[in-house]
């Protein structure tokens, strides 16, 4: 499981983490400031860094505060 950690813009993040093809992501649940997601990537820390990468890749992302890790 991924888990994506803001404390802003956490629709944006899950519609863009959504949004990746390969990996595919979904959402599970949001615990306070943290996204949690399934993924079907069998390097969960390479699927994490994917999710991340993704995020910076925007305007807004560019600018975000955030953490991604495996959990």
């Amino acid at each position: 499981m991924i888990q994506i950690s803001s404390p802003m813009k956490r629709d944006f993040i899950k519609e863009t983490v959504e949004a990746i093809d390969d990996p595919k992501f979904t959402f599970v649940k949001e615990e306070g400031v943290n996204l949690l997601f399934e993924t079907d990537a069998p390097d969960q820390a390479a699927a994490a860094a994917k999710a991340k990468s993704a995020i910076k890749a925007t305007q807004i992302g560019s600018v975000l505060y955030f953490s991604a890790k495996v959990v």
